[in-house]
């Protein structure tokens, strides 16, 4: 699985989304788009707005999501 995560510094809910997929040992990249042009032009590309956190879980967008949003789309993938 791979999982990219794009955040903004001190963002309540990209906070939570991180630490969801610490807690669950899942590898993912982080993104910080604070202060990075590029990973900031990144975001509004794929996500077409400014918000965060954008979640990429291969190749499946959650965009301006939270944590229990992310555990939901994760439980569905489990699923299949």
């Amino acid at each position: 699985m791979k999982i990219t995560v794009w955040t903004k510094v001190g963002c309540p809910w990209c906070i939570e989304v991180v630490d969801l997929l610490n807690e669950r040992h899942l590898a993912f990249e982080e993104r910080i788009v604070t202060n990075n042009k590029a990973h900031w032009d990144e975001m509004v590309r794929i996500s077409h707005q400014s918000k965060a956190p954008v979640v990429d879980i291969d190749g499946h967008l959650l965009i301006d999501t939270d944590a229990d949003a992310v555990a939901a789309h994760l439980a569905k993938v489990a699923a299949h």
